[in-house]
């Protein structure tokens, strides 16, 4: 219960996204329901992307931004109450080339090649950053694929980190990275549920 209270502390914080009209009592309500559902989000709908579809808890809303991504392309979606952005954009054999790969050797494994190269980037746009060991998807993930988390503070004058989980993974000849972003008090409860989220991916 302590938790909880923690985390409608939090919604301020949280929610400084501009974007959201929801009202304090509609925030609170999420909040509840995110609660009542042992921290896990509920009502997960169907989208698809680039030769791909998943699901995604409803309460992810359009976002337009791709400040956190490296494609403009890409596909964004904001839970506005909890502050957790989900990002995904797709990679091809032609992205070899981009200013992404520079420096980065690539061989046989491609997949890894993008995904190293991806929280490279990630890292070192951060201050203070960690990164974790990275490990093989779960085996309930149709898709060969890897994931790893980055944490970090945005400037030199941000009050708390923002921690990213990233994964990448191969549907045929095309490479999806996966993002789940936050505030680091809500990365406990969520991280399950990108998971999840990627469990639910197949092809288009």
């Amino acid at each position: 219960m302590k938790h909880f209270f923690l985390i409608i502390l939090l919604i301020p914080m949280l929610t400084a996204c501009p974007g959201s009209n929801r009202s304090k009592q509609k925030q609170k309500d999420d909040v509840q329901a995110f609660y009542n559902n042992n921290y896990n989000f509920t009502n997960w709908k169907k989208h698809a992307y680039k030769g791909i579809k998943f699901k995604l808890p409803s309460s992810f809303e359009v976002d337009y931004g791709t400040r956190y991504c490296y494609k403009s392309s890409a596909l964004t979606r904001r839970n506005y109450t909890l502050g957790v952005l989900f990002t995904v954009e797709r990679f091809t054999e032609d992205d070899l080339e981009s200013e992404l790969m520079y420096n980065t050797v690539v061989e046989d494994d491609i997949l890894n090649a993008f995904h190293d190269a991806y929280v490279d980037r990630r890292f070192r746009s951060l201050d203070e950053a960690g990164v974790s060991f990275k490990k093989d998807l779960r085996k309930n993930v149709k898709f060969k694929g890897v994931i790893q988390t980055v944490a970090g503070r945005t400037s030199e004058y941000a009050e708390e980190d923002l921690y990213y989980i990233t994964a990448t993974m191969q549907v045929d000849q095309s490479y999806y990275v996966f993002q789940f972003i936050s505030a680091k008090a809500l990365m406990d409860y969520v991280y399950d549920d990108f998971e999840r989220l990627l469990a639910t991916v197949r092809k288009q």
